[in-house]
C-alpha cells in the first residue's frame, strides 16, 4: 500500500474520532486544533522563550492598573491557566503552587514579583502585565479585547528579563461580536481567559503555526 495514502487515511480517521467526541467533551477549539495539526502532517514551530525548561517558575498575572480590582479575578485565572500549560508543555519545568501566588497577592503589591521569586524559591518569574481587559462591545454585545506583554526573569539576575514579548492585542471573536443574550457573562470570561492564556503560553513551547485559526468558529460554543 502507497505509504503516503496510509498516513491520509490514519489522518482521517484521527479527524472523525475527534469530531465525533464532540458532543460528549465540549473542547471545540482542542478538537479543531487537532484537526489542524493533523492536516498539516503534524507540523510545529518551536517555543520563542526556552528559559523556563529545568526551572522551578512561578507565574504572576497582573491586572490593568486603571480596573485592578474589576479585573483581578480574571489576572489571577490567567495566571493559573498559563501554569497548568507550561506544566503540561514544558520539558523539565516544576511549576510554583498558585495557591502560594494568591497568598503572596493577598499580602503584597502586584508589581512585588521579585520578592515572589525569592519567597516561592523560583528560579523564574513568567511576569503577565495585562494593560487592558475588557469583555464587551458596546452595552449588548460580547468581544474579548486584552493587551498583553509577559517578561520573564531569572531570580539570580532579577534587574533585567532574559526575555520579553508584546503580544499586542487578542481579539475574541476577531470579526464580530456575540450577543449578550446568548450567554452568561462569567461563561464568556470563561472562555475568553482560556484563549489569552493559550495565547501566552505557547510562546515558550513547541505548538502548531496555526493553533488560533479557528478561533471565531468556537466563539458561539
Amino acid at each position: 500500500m502507497d505509504r503516503s495514502f496510509s498516513r491520509i487515511n490514519k489522518a482521517s480517521l484521527m479527524l472523525l474520532l475527534a469530531f465525533a467526541s464532540l458532543a460528549t467533551t465540549g473542547c471545540v477549539h482542542t478538537i479543531l486544533a487537532t484537526g489542524i495539526y493533523l492536516w498539516q502532517g503534524g507540523n510545529v514551530v518551536p517555543a520563542d522563550c526556552d528559559a523556563l525548561e529545568d526551572q522551578r517558575v512561578v507565574v504572576v498575572c497582573r491586572p490593568p492598573s486603571s480596573n485592578e480590582y474589576r479585573h483581578a479575578g480574571a489576572a489571577r485565572n490567567i495566571g493559573k491557566r498559563v501554569s497548568k500549560q507550561l506544566a503540561k508543555n514544558v520539558n523539565g519545568i516544576e511549576m510554583v503552587s498558585h495557591t502560594e501566588v494568591d497568598n503572596w497577592v493577598d499580602e503584597q503589591d502586584w508589581d512585588n514579583y521579585k520578592e515572589l521569586g525569592r519567597a516561592v524559591k523560583a528560579t523564574r518569574v513568567v511576569y503577565i502585565e495585562l494593560d487592558n481587559f475588557d469583555l464587551h462591545k458596546g452595552a449588548t454585545l460580547y468581544q474579548g479585547d486584552a493587551e498583553i506583554n509577559v517578561m520573564v526573569y531569572d531570580m539570580e539576575k532579577p534587574d533585567d528579563p532574559v526575555w520579553e514579548l508584546n503580544i499586542g492585542q487578542i481579539l475574541f471573536p476577531r470579526n464580530s461580536g456575540i450577543p449578550s443574550a446568548d450567554k452568561p457573562v462569567q461563561q464568556f470570561q470563561r472562555q475568553f481567559v482560556d484563549i489569552v492564556s493559550t495565547q501566552i503560553a505557547i510562546h515558550f513551547y513547541k505548538h502548531s503555526p496555526n493553533a488560533a485559526f479557528a478561533l471565531d468558529a468556537v466563539a458561539n460554543e
